[in-house]
């Protein structure tokens, strides 16, 4: 005899379906969270190379203004949208060390929320001493 009280197996069709909808914009919100953090932390590297170029003019020639115009060269060399809106200071500290401060907006995706990046370098004037002999 057949028994009527058959139980059902359950039709587990569309849980795919319904676990992506619930998952996707989470998913989707943590691949925007790193590309942004990777462009930020890009633009970072940027600042810090313009600011290690402007530096080591200036240990060189001790010209504040020819150090500038190094940074900003070499900023606009980099590449279009890697580090915008470039701010560099670079000043002297005592009679023998330059500083050099390189700011600047990395690319963004976000259009809040986006920190700016800063980098800082100091390093001694160079000096050439004479051969006394």
């Amino acid at each position: 005899m057949i028994s009527r009280w058959r139980t059902r197996r359950r039709d587990d069709s569309g849980v795919s379906s319904v676990e992506l909808v619930l998952y996707m914009p989470l998913l989707m919100f943590i691949i925007f969270l790193a590309v942004q953090f990777s462009l930020v932390w890009f633009g970072n590297q940027a600042a810090s190379a313009t600011a290690r170029e402007a530096a080591r003019v200036a240990r060189v020639y001790a010209d504040e203004a020819r150090a500038r115009q190094a940074g900003y060269h070499y900023a606009d060399n980099i590449g279009d949208g890697v580090l915008e809106d470039v701010h560099i200071t670079v000043t002297r500290v005592g009679d023998n060390r330059v500083r050099v401060t390189v700011t600047g907006r990395a690319q963004e995706i976000s259009p809040f929320g986006v920190p700016t990046v800063s980098q800082t370098v100091e390093g001694p004037i160079e000096e050439l001493e004479g051969d006394d002999r």
